[in-house]
């Protein structure tokens, strides 16, 4: 009789432990930014970007308009042109300008 005694309080020493960790998780998971609208650092979404896109597109000049209108931002739809520059930077793209009577002086990436 002992042991049963023994068994039924440790499992409800482990029920309730179970409890207090679901409890916890969903404490985690309201706690969370709900402003947040994409979790996929901009590095990692240029990077998956050039992945999709033939080696004829993906190898042209780039304007920031067409980065900015291809990527989400973290807390808007689209991220600010400073972010995107800044991981463009450390993913090695160079900006210079175009100077084409097409491109008027105008920005451009090139990686």
């Amino acid at each position: 009789m002992k042991v049963y005694i023994e068994h039924l309080r440790a499992e409800r020493e482990r029920a309730q432990a179970e409890s207090k960790e679901a409890i916890r998780a969903a404490e985690r998971k309201r706690l969370r930014d709900s402003r947040i609208q994409c979790d996929t650092p901009l590095v990692e979404q240029i990077e998956a970007l050039m992945r999709s896109l033939p080696p004829a597109q993906r190898n042209r000049l780039w304007t920031m308009e067409e980065f900015v209108a291809r990527l989400h931002g973290r807390y808007n739809a689209r991220p600010c042109a400073g972010e995107v520059g800044i991981a463009l930077r450390r993913l090695g793209w160079t900006r210079l300008r175009d100077w084409s009577q097409d491109g008027g002086g105008r920005r451009v990436w090139l990686e």
